[in-house]
């Protein structure tokens, strides 16, 4: 996910800048997923028995945990 100005507000931990950029029409997306990839870090930690690289998406560690579960 490309970081910029919105998507670096709408995460910040003061809520004023999520309401206001709420009522100019931007939808705070950031932050369900990201929930999701902490599962799927933890998840993969407890399959693979190593931590998960942060550079890796939430697709990159479906396709890695698959892989872990299937024996290859």
């Amino acid at each position: 996910m490309k970081s910029n100005y919105m998507t670096r507000a709408m995460v910040h931990p003061d809520p004023r800048f999520a309401v206001i950029l709420g009522k100019m029409g931007y939808e705070a997306k950031v932050g369900s997923a990201s929930d999701d990839l902490a599962a799927l870090r933890t998840e993969y930690q407890n399959i693979v028995g190593k931590r998960a690289f942060h550079g890796w998406s939430a697709n990159d560690l479906r396709e890695k945990i698959e892989a872990a579960k299937s024996g290859q």
